[in-house]
C-alpha cells in the first residue's frame, strides 16, 4: 500500500488542516524503491523536510512504522496519553508509530524532518533508544547529522536496491549516533577510511602527506575524501594536519633546549619562514613569544 494510503486509513483527526490545504499535502515523499520480504536492511517507508506553521497536526493510532521527528527551528507539541513534549530545535523524536498521539505545530513556524521506518528491521534501535531516553532526546546539529538527515531525505537520482543499500548505511549511522548521545562522539561513527586518515595524521604527523597518497593508499577519491573529512571534523583534512602539527610544536616549545627551527622540523615543517607564519595563523602570536610568555 502507498504510504500516504497507509496513513489515512490511520489518521483520527480532520484530513483538512484549512479549506484548500489537507495533511496530505504536509507529508514526507514516499520512498518508491521497497526491500525484499526476506531483507535484514533497515528502510524508509516516507522522508522529507517538513515546513509548517499552524494550523498544522494530526493524530494517528495503530500506524504500523516508526517514526523519528528532529527539529530544525521553531517548535511543535507531540502529545501521547496524558503527556506533551515540546519539540524545540534539536530534539530528536522516536516513536513507534502505533501508539495513539498527535503532532502539532504552534503559532509560529515549524521545519523539522520527518522519517517513516519499516518496523520490523528497526526495532532494535527503538527499543535501546527507549531505555535511555524515553521518547525524546537531543542531538546536537552536527554537519555529520545534518549530513545524514538531508541525504535521507533525499530522493535519489537512480532508485535501485544500490538506493537500499545506501539508506541502511545512513539509517544506522543516524540511530547509532541518536543512542550513543551524549556519551561518544561523532567521529566514532566515522567511516573506517577517514578514521584511518585521522589516525595517520594524528601518528605520523611529521611526515609528509597529501590528498593524492590517501587517496592511492584508501582507494577512494581524494575530492570525496576532502569533501567528507571536512564535513565530519568541521575542518579540511590538511588543515587539521597542520594544526595537528602546530600543537604538538607548542609542546615542544616548553623544552627551551629545542630551537623554533628545531621545533618546525620536528613536526614536519622545514621551512623556519613557513612555520613562524602557521604557527601565527593557528595560535595568533610567533612560537619566540609563545615560549616567552610560558610559566617559568
Amino acid at each position: 500500500m502507498e504510504f500516504n494510503k497507509l496513513f489515512l486509513t490511520h489518521i483520527l483527526s480532520d484530513n483538512k488542516l484549512t479549506p484548500s490545504l489537507n495533511i496530505i499535502q504536509c507529508l514526507p515523499n514516499e520512498y518508491l524503491v521497497k526491500p525484499e520480504l526476506d531483507d535484514s536492511l533497515l528502510s524508509l517507508l516516507a522522508s522529507g523536510y517538513i515546513k509548517s506553521c499552524y494550523p498544522y497536526h494530526y493524530e494517528t493510532v495503530d500506524l504500523p512504522c516508526l517514526c523519528i521527528l528532529y527539529t530544525i527551528s521553531g517548535s511543535g507539541v507531540f502529545e501521547i496519553e496524558d503527556r506533551k513534549l515540546c519539540l524545540t530545535p534539536e530534539t530528536f523524536l522516536f516513536i513507534d508509530g502505533s501508539r495513539k498521539h498527535k503532532i502539532s505545530a504552534e503559532k509560529n513556524s515549524w521545519n523539522f524532518y520527518q522519517l517513516f521506518l519499516e518496523k520490523s528491521k528497526s526495532l532494535f534501535f527503538l527499543k535501546e533508544f527507549h531505555k535511555k531516553f524515553g521518547d525524546m532526546t537531543t542531538l546536537t546539529t552536527t554537519p555529520y547529522i545534518h549530513s545524514l538527515f538531508r541525504r535521507l531525505t533525499e530522493v535519489p537520482e537512480v532508485l535501485n536496491r544500490d538506493s537500499l543499500i545506501i539508506n541502511h548505511r545512513l539509517l544506522t549511522d543516524l540511530l547509532t549516533a541518536s543512542i550513543l548521545t551524549p556519551a561518544a562522539s561523532q567521529a566514532d561513527l566515522a567511516p573506517y577510511y577517514l578514521r584511518e586518515m585521522k589516525k595517520t595524521m594524528d601518528s605520523q604527523y611529521a611526515s609528509p602527506h597529501s590528498l593524492a597518497q590517501f587517496e592511492e593508499a584508501l582507494g577512494i577519491s581524494k575530492y570525496r575524501l576532502s569533501r567528507e573529512f571536512h564535513t565530519l571534523y568541521q575542518v579540511p583534512p590538511l588543515q587539521y594536519l597542520n594544526r595537528r602539527r602546530i600543537e604538538e610544536a607548542k609542546r615542544l616549545l616548553e623544552d627551551p633546549s629545542i630551537a623554533v627551527y628545531e621545533a618546525g622540523r620536528l613536526v614536519g615543517i622545514d621551512n623556519t619562514t613557513h612555520f613562524i607564519r602557521l604557527f601565527r595563523k593557528y595560535t595568533g602570536t610567533t612560537p619566540s613569544h609563545y615560549r616567552n610568555s610560558l610559566p617559568t
